[in-house]
């Protein structure tokens, strides 16, 4: 809540200097463009695949120790330990992928932001340029974690935006 209070004082100081603010919804844009849609099917494919995978380690850890609990009593205390050291260890490499494919620097992240940040970039240079030919002085991402608490619609640049990209 202090953030938009923050963000509230920022917008009145600076619109009482004759400031000239306008705001964008890069969310918007984003899903206006084909590219990122094909980019997010081929994320959610990726992670369907890996979470998939992950999931059969964890299925077949599961079958195996319910074995084990089964097959206790006819085991010898050593086959005992070596089918639970089996079961640690697949456990422990399914939640290996779990980090290396889903993590912060996991690959899926690694993936979006190598299909995306061109998107963005894109998007970025579209704003600056039409900054610049309406001569604002401050652009708002509507569509970001900072939030505009009160944005007059005649503000909007994002159709401005889709149509300097071609949408």
């Amino acid at each position: 809540m202090k953030q938009h209070y923050t963000i509230l004082a920022i917008l009145i100081s600076l619109s009482s200097f004759g400031q000239r603010l306008a705001y964008v919804d890069t969310h918007k844009i984003l899903n206006a463009i084909p590219e990122y849609q094909q980019s997010q099917l081929e994320i959610n494919r990726l992670s369907k695949n890996w979470e998939n995978e992950i999931a059969r380690i964890f299925q077949m850890a599961n079958e195996l120790s319910v074995a084990l609990e089964a097959e206790k009593v006819l085991l010898t205390p050593d086959m005992i330990k070596d089918r639970g050291v089996t079961i640690k260890s697949m456990n422990d490499s399914a939640r290996a992928k779990q980090m290396r494919y889903f993590g912060s620097t996991g690959s899926l992240f690694s993936k979006r932001e190598e299909m995306v940040a061109p998107l963005q970039a894109l998007i970025a240079g579209a704003i600056k340029e039409i900054a610049r030919k309406k001569k604002l002085d401050f652009v708002f991402d509507k569509g970001s974690s900072v939030s505009v608490v009160y944005a007059n619609e005649s503000n909007d640049i994002t159709s401005d935006v889709l149509r300097q990209l071609g949408y």
